[in-house]
């Protein structure tokens, strides 16, 4: 449950912390032979040097939008939530590198949460932890989403591009695969549980007339990571303070932060919830932790539902899209969660 159906990633930080770099990292460290490669599937290749992770951006990257993300997740406002990238010496706007025709960048190592221990162990997963951590990301008080058109504006999440991509990948996948295989059956259930969703899921980060927020984009479990914070690259005066109890948990992987709807953030958990993979008590403690915490994704209802059901739903299609393009291109196995989010999707495209 920590992973990722588009990226497989399990967090851009491995094993160990950061004794905290201060120097700028040079090209030469970029791309150094070598490494321990944390993930390398479609289209990201994030590899360890040390205290350094190194990561390759998906090729369709633009350097505006990044960089402005980047630059966010290096805000000192922000120190106590996110992980901060490192500055790249001669780097585009100190924070972005070129390699090979490839944006890289860069970001101190931490400790990332294990798939398989998660989901061994769901119940002790650090969820009011991170239900602490998004619900202060979405009441951060910044200037005004997309205010203005420069690079240091905050720009939409990426929900509706990830939302798009899932299915262009399965389209692609399925042209490899003889007509006859059953996988196009399912796969024709996962289209027609996307025509079903609210047109604005494709359109807009955001539900038509609601306030937006700064969102992670893509949160699940192994976008959270535990780092030390007193060793933040750049810390000094005007940094957020950080409280004496703060464990030094912080979301990684801001590929797709920006502003939009709160409720996407919480949409994979709720989506894990409703196929029956997250323990409801699980599921009631996450959801009473991140209101505790001053959460503002679920609105004013009694009725949790109301906000999170159309992101959630749509993460039940981009989940479901990602097993059978494993499934078409590796041979992947269907193993019980993808199955269970097939059948969600089975469920949607038949109206249910």
């Amino acid at each position: 449950m920590a992973g990722d159906e588009e990226t497989g990633e399990a967090g851009e930080a491995g094993p160990g912390s950061t004794a905290g770099r201060r120097g700028d990292i040079t090209l030469d460290e970029l791309t150094r032979p070598g490494g321990d490669v944390l993930t390398d599937r479609k289209g990201r290749l994030v590899v360890r040097h040390g205290d350094i992770v190194v990561k390759t951006h998906l090729a369709e990257e633009e350097p505006g939008p990044l960089l402005a993300r980047l630059r966010l997740a290096g805000d000192r406002r922000l120190a106590a939530l996110l992980l901060p990238p490192l500055r790249i010496r001669g780097g585009l706007g100190g924070l972005l590198a070129t390699v090979d025709g490839r944006l890289v960048s860069a970001w101190p190592a931490a400790t990332a949460l294990r798939p398989d221990e998660v989901e061994r162990r769901i119940e002790a997963a650090p969820w009011s932890a991170a239900a602490e951590l998004l619900a202060r990301l979405h009441t951060t008080d910044l200037t005004a989403p997309g205010a203005s058109p420069g690079a240091e504006s905050v720009p939409p999440a990426a929900v509706c591009a990830r939302l798009h991509r899932s299915l262009d990948r399965l389209a692609g996948a399925l042209a490899t695969v003889p007509a006859g295989d059953g996988i196009h059956r399912l796969a024709a259930d996962v289209q027609r549980a996307y025509e079903t969703l609210p047109p604005w899921l494709g359109q807009s980060p955001t539900r038509p007339g609601a306030r937006p927020a700064l969102i992670h984009g893509d949160w699940h479990l192994g976008q959270v990571v535990q780092a030390t914070p007193t060793s933040r690259p750049g810390d000094g005066p005007g940094a957020a303070a950080t409280d004496a109890t703060d464990a030094g948990w912080r979301i990684i992987d801001v590929d797709d932060l920006g502003w939009g709807d709160p409720a996407w953030d919480l949409a994979r958990p709720a989506a894990w919830f409703a196929a029956g993979l997250l323990p409801p008590e699980v599921w009631a403690g996450f959801l009473d932790a991140y209101l505790a915490a001053g959460g503002i994704a679920l609105g004013p209802g009694s009725d949790p539902w109301a906000a999170l059901d159309g992101p959630a739903r749509a993460v039940t299609v981009q989940y479901a899209a990602g097993a059978l393009t494993d499934r078409a291109q590796f041979g992947t196995p269907l193993d019980e969660g993808a199955r269970a989010f097939l059948d969600c999707a089975g469920r949607l495209a038949a109206g249910a």
